[in-house]
Formats: C-alpha cells, structure tokens, sequence
C-alpha cells in the first residue's frame, strides 16, 4: 500500500519511494494547468474548448505555461499568448515547443482532439513526469517527431508508455538521469517501433 502524505494545499498525494521535493511553485504549476483556479481537480475547461474548440483552447493552456505552439500552414511559432487569434476557424496546432515551460500532465487532456499536431518537444519541462507520457496516446495518430530532452522526472516506465505512438518517425531522448536500464529500455523501443529513428545516446 502506497504511503501517502500531506501536500501543501492539504490533499493525500503517494509518496514517491525516490525523494523529490515539491515545491509550492510545482503546486502552482498544478492550478495553471488546471481549467479553473478554483476547480483545481478538473483536467480541462470543458466549457473552453466547447467554445474555441479543441486547438485553439490547448493553445491558451500551451502559452498560458510557458510553450510554443505553430500553427499547420504558418512558418513560425506563436510565442505571445496576447497574440492569439480570436477567429475560432482554421488554426490547427502542428507543432508543440516546450522549453522551460510550466506543463505538466494536469493540462495534457487539453491534447485530445488536435488531430494534426506532428510534433512535439519537451525540453527543461522539470513538472513533466511518467504520468504525462501516457496521455500523449491521444496523438497517436497524428504524432510522427517527440523530444524528451532533460526532463529529469521521466523513468524507465515513462518511456515504456511512449511504445502506443506507433506513428512516431523520429524519437529523441536525452539528458534523463534516472533511467534504471536504459539499454533494456532503448531494445524495447527500437523493438516496438521498427519505423521509428531513435536518438537515444
């Protein structure tokens, strides 16, 4: 039986058998990728997306944490959340960077019904963990390029779960620390993924 403690806003969370403080910034980063401050369990805005539709209200939660995001047809990343378009037709994520961004899997619903995001980067992402790679099989059929790179929380079973995204061309992985068996983990992949090239020094 998992042992549990107290977090700082005074919910039961599992305690982790490899010690990782969480910060109050990590609680923080909780909420902004909840729908509502106020209803801090729910996963998305339910009621967002109804009324912006599936990309562009994961475009608010992408850049209201720190990402990027590029639209399918334009050359460059919106980097501005004050520029987000306000026309609900026609802007479809292609293309995800998260550099130092403040996601983490709380928000990843959000990713269910951007059917034509290719790419996605995860880089720096210290609140992404194993439990967000899983959520990612929503992009299944459309992903093709995924970076993990230095997202010190991700574990052997994070990238176990990455075996679903069988439309993956390109894999990068780096910069994870924690890896138990990396080269069971990489066997694995390469197995998994026959049509996938897989950067995993």
């Amino acid at each position: 039986m998992a042992i549990c403690t107290l977090n700082r806003l005074g919910f039961l969370v599992p305690q982790s058998s490899r010690k990782q403080s969480r910060t109050l910034f990590y609680w923080l980063t909780v909420i902004f990728n909840s729908c509502k401050y106020k209803k801090i369990f729910s996963r998305v805005d339910d009621e967002r997306i109804k009324e912006l539709g599936p990309d562009l209200a994961c475009a608010e939660w992408l850049l209201r944490n720190g990402a990027f995001v590029k639209w399918k047809g334009f050359s460059k990343e919106l980097t501005d959340y004050n520029l987000l378009p306000t026309d609900k037709t026609n802007y479809y994520i292609e293309a995800v960077n998260a550099n130092n961004a403040g996601i983490n899997y709380v928000g990843f619903p959000y990713f269910k019904g951007c059917d034509h995001i290719k790419e996605i980067k995860l880089e720096n992402c210290k609140y992404i963990n194993n439990d967000a790679i899983p959520l990612l099989s929503v992009l299944q059929d459309s992903l093709t390029n995924l970076e993990l790179i230095n997202c010190k929380s991700i574990t052997d079973q994070g990238l176990r779960d990455i075996k679903i995204l069988k439309n993956l061309e390109m894999l990068k992985i780096q910069g994870l620390p924690y890896l138990e068996n990396k080269d069971l983990v990489r066997e694995e992949l390469m197995k998994a993924l026959p049509n996938c090239k897989i950067d995993f020094p």
